[in-house]
């Protein structure tokens, strides 16, 4: 077991939000094309919170602490408009380039011995744990093209 197969698929996952993100304005990312629903700034900005934990399993640093990411965690409201909490999306992309450099070189260190490892996350192994965040950044990359595509947007999709 090695990480080069999640260091491809975080890749994949960062080349589509980078991809549809460079078509939303900040104005456009806290439209809510359904009602009560997510917003592109709301899912960005969960995608980099969520990514706390994957960060420290591969003994980085995550990019923001508890405060900061409050507005954005499992369970917060959605976004709409500007507020307490709320960050311009152009700084939540600037944060999630940080995170991937971070969680990419993290990766590139870890063993097998290391991703075989107890995660403390459920009976999961860190490859597992690994495997289950990229999973959940994938539902909301999803979520996110969806978005763009009602905010008017082309769907961004890997170029392999």
């Amino acid at each position: 077991m090695n990480s080069n197969a999640l260091i491809k698929s975080f890749e994949y996952t960062a080349d589509i939000i980078r991809q549809q993100a460079a078509e939303i304005s900040h104005e456009e990312s806290l439209r809510q094309p359904v009602s009560e629903g997510h917003s592109a700034n709301w899912l960005l900005g969960h995608i980099v919170s969520a990514r706390s934990f994957p960060l420290r399993y591969v003994g980085a640093s995550p990019v923001w602490s508890d405060e900061d990411r409050a507005r954005y965690r499992d369970g917060s409201p959605p976004i709409g408009a500007d507020g307490p909490g709320v960050f311009d999306f152009r700084t939540l992309l600037e944060y999630f380039d940080i995170s991937q450099r971070r969680l990419l070189a993290g990766l590139s260190k870890m063993s097998a011995e290391s991703l075989s490892a107890p995660s403390g996350y459920t009976a999961n192994t860190v490859f597992e744990s690994l495997l289950y965040f990229h999973f959940h950044e994938t539902y909301h990359v999803g979520q996110l093209t969806m978005v763009a595509e009602a905010l008017g947007k082309r769907a961004k999709y890997v170029s392999l």
